[in-house]
């Protein structure tokens, strides 16, 4: 899974600064709550062009916004970052 930004720059979740994983995932939880509106159209000539809307809220948010794939790799660090506490701790 690829994370694109605003100027369209494609980088591996994986390779995201962990600061990063979380700035992206607060806004998206903000959005579930508060709703998101996804505009959407198209056409290429005045007789076909069209537009619509759709009004997302909660779980919907979440899917449409990928939230999940960067969730699990934040915890994947955070359980990997555990287990190696606990392996340091052990020796």
């Amino acid at each position: 899974m690829y994370h694109t930004d605003k100027n369209g720059k494609k980088t591996k979740i994986s390779d995201l600064e962990t600061s990063h994983l979380i700035n992206i995932i607060r806004p998206i939880e903000r959005k579930a709550k508060e709703g998101l509106v996804v505009r959407y159209g198209g056409g290429t000539t005045a007789e076909d062009i069209w537009y619509d809307e759709d009004h997302l809220f909660g779980e919907e948010v979440l899917e449409h916004m990928n939230f999940y794939d960067y969730k699990n790799e934040l915890n994947s660090r955070i359980n990997k970052g555990a287990t190696q506490w606990q392996s340091q701790s052990l020796s």
